[in-house]
C-alpha cells in the first residue's frame, strides 16, 4: 500500500540493461547472498521493487502522469534493472531525470560540479542538481507532473543525497506536484542515533536540518520528518507518498537485507564503509587522510608524520565499544575519487579500524576519539580545517572540546541527552519495527 505523507512490484530482468558507460558499476555491485532466499528473492523488497511488481497505481494511488525521476546509478531493482528502464517498460510516461552529487552514473568525484546540459538517457533529459543549482527550476520541471525519488542513502546527515531530496521536495511543494519516495534500507540500521544535533547557523548542503549525525531514518522516513516538522516551505500542502519496503527491520545489518549493494559514491565502497562513515568523515575537517582513493576509505586513517603503532595503542586503551585499531600504512589517491585527496600519492602511517561488534559500535564517538588522538599525540603537525569540521559536526563546541583536550566520552555525554530526546520525537515518523 501507499502512504500519503507517510508510505510500494518485481519483474525479473537481466543485468545487461544498465546505464551507459557503467561497466564500472558491475564491479561495484556486491550480491549479498546471505540475505537471499533459494528462489533468488531478497529478504527485503525495496520500494522500487514493490512499485514495479505490485503496480504504479496500487503502490502510489496516483494516476499515471509525466514523471520526473530523482535518481542515480543506485536506483535499481534487486535483479539489477534500473528503475528508469523498469518504469519505461511498464509504459509509464517519463519527462525528466534529476541527478545528485556524483552524477547519474555515480562516477563523478566527491565535490565535483556536474553540468548535464544536453545529456539524456533513452531520450529522457538529465538535469544535474549538483552544478549550477541544487534545486530544479521551472525549465527543468517543464512537463513534469509527479516527482519520484529513488536513491540509496547511507544514514549520515552530511551525505548530500537527502539534501537533494529536500530541495526537490521544496520544488514539488511550490508547484503543487505529488512527491513519491520509493524507500530503501538505511545501511547502518535504524536503531542507534548518534552525534550532536545540527545548529541552524551551520546549516548547509552537507546538513540542512537539526538532526543528529547518525539519524536512523530511511529516506522515506526522513522525507516524512521534513514535512511533519515544517522544514519544507509549503510542505503542509505537499502530497507526499512513501512506497514502503517489505521485510525491513530497524535492527538489520545491510547484508541481512539481501539487497545488492551498489556503491552510492566512489568512496562508499562497501556496507562497512557506511558503518564507520558517520564518525570518520569528521577527519575531512582536518589535515589527516581519511583514506580516500584506497580500497578502504574511512577505515584507513593516517598521515606521513604519524606512527600507527602509537596511535592504535592509544586508541585501544580507550576501550571504545565494538572496535579495535591496528597499525597500518597506505597511500591515498586514486584518479576520479575526489576533487581533493589529502597526501595524494604519499605513503601514510596510521590506523585501520576493525569493527568487532556492528551493533555495539558507535561511529561518531569513535570518529571523535580518532581526531582527538591525532590532536593529542601530534599537536605540532595536526591542523584543523575548522569551518568544514564545524559544518560536518553541526556544532562548534565539538571542535572546541577536542582542542581543549576533553575526553571523547565526555563529549559524547554532552550530545546524548539532546539526541535521545530527538530520537523519541523522531520515532513517530518510523515506518518499520
Amino acid at each position: 500500500m501507499h502512504r500519503s505523507a507517510r508510505s510500494p512490484h518485481t519483474v525479473h530482468r537481466c543485468l545487461s540493461c544498465r546505464l551507459p558507460g557503467t561497466s564500472v558499476w558491475i564491479g561495484l555491485l556486491i550480491l549479498n547472498l546471505s540475505g537471499t532466499s533459494c528462489t533468488g528473492r531478497s529478504a527485503v523488497l525495496t520500494g522500487a521493487d514493490r512499485l514495479i511488481e505490485e503496480g504504479w497505481y496500487e503502490m502510489t494511488g496516483l494516476e499515471p502522469a509525466p514523471i520526473g525521476v530523482v535518481t542515480n546509478h543506485t536506483g535499481r531493482l534487486q535483479d539489477g534493472t534500473h528503475l528508469v528502464d523498469a518504469l519505461m517498460e511498464a509504459g509509464l510516461p517519463l519527462a525528466a531525470i534529476f541527478s545528485p552529487e556524483h552524477g547519474f552514473e555515480g562516477s563523478a568525484p566527491e565535490g565535483a560540479r556536474i553540468y548535464s546540459a544536453g545529456e539524456s538517457y533513452h531520450g529522457i533529459p538529465i538535469h544535474s542538481l549538483y552544478g549550477v543549482s541544487t534545486r530544479p527550476g521551472d525549465e527543468m520541471l517543464e512537463g513534469v507532473s509527479i516527482l519520484l525519488f529513488d536513491i540509496q542513502d547511507v544514514g549520515a546527515r552530511f551525505y548530500t543525497y537527502t539534501s537533494t531530496m529536500a530541495r526537490t521536495m521544496e520544488a514539488a511543494a511550490s508547484r503543487g506536484l505529488p512527491y513519491v519516495v520509493v524507500d530503501r534500507p538505511n545501511p547502518i540500521g535504524g536503531v542507534l542515533v548518534e552525534g550532536p544535533l545540527l545548529e541552524p547557523e551551520l546549516s548547509s548542503f552537507v546538513g540542512l536540518y537539526p538532526v543528529p549525525i547518525r539519524h536512523g531514518f530511511t529516506v522515506g522516513e526522513y522525507a516524512s520528518y521534513m514535512v511533519g516538522e515544517g522544514f519544507i516551505p509549503g510542505g503542509a500542502d505537499l502530497d507526499l507518498r512513501v512506497v514502503e519496503m517489505k521485510g525491513w527491520r530497524r535492527t538489520m545489518l545491510y547484508e541481512e537485507s539481501g539487497v545488492p549493494w551498489v556503491a552510492p559514491s566512489p568512496n562508499m565502497v562497501t556496507p562497512s564503509t557506511a558503518v564507520v562513515y558517520p564518525g570518520t568523515c569528521l577527519i575531512e575537517g582536518t589535515n589527516i587522510s581519511e583514506g580516500r582513493g584506497t580500497e578502504r576509505p574511512f577505515e584507513l586513517i593516517g598521515a606521513p608524520w604519524a606512527d600507527g603503532a602509537r596511535l592504535s595503542a592509544y586508541l585501544d586503551d580507550l576501550n571504545l565499544p565494538g572496535v579495535r585499531f591496528y597499525p597500518t600504512t597506505f597511500t591515498p589517491g586514486r584518479p576520479g575519487t575526489s576533487v581533493e585527496v589529502k597526501w595524494d600519492g604519499q605513503p601514510c602511517d596510521g590506523i585501520r579500524l576493525e569493527i568487532t561488534d556492528m551493533h555495539a559500535f558507535r561511529a561518531v564517538v569513535t570518529g571523535v576519539a580518532v581526531v582527538s588522538a591525532f590532536r593529542h599525540l601530534y599537536p605540532d603537525e595536526f591542523a584543523w580545517r575548522g569551518a568544514h569540521f564545524d559544518r560536518l559536526a553541526g556544532v562548534r563546541w565539538l571542535r572546541e572540546g577536542i582542542e581543549a583536550g576533553l575526553d571523547p566520552l565526555e563529549l559524547e555525554g554532552r550530545w546524548r541527552e539532546a539526541t535521545d530526546q530527538w530520537r523519541n520525537r523522531a520515532s513517530s515518523y518510523w515506518l518499520y519495527p
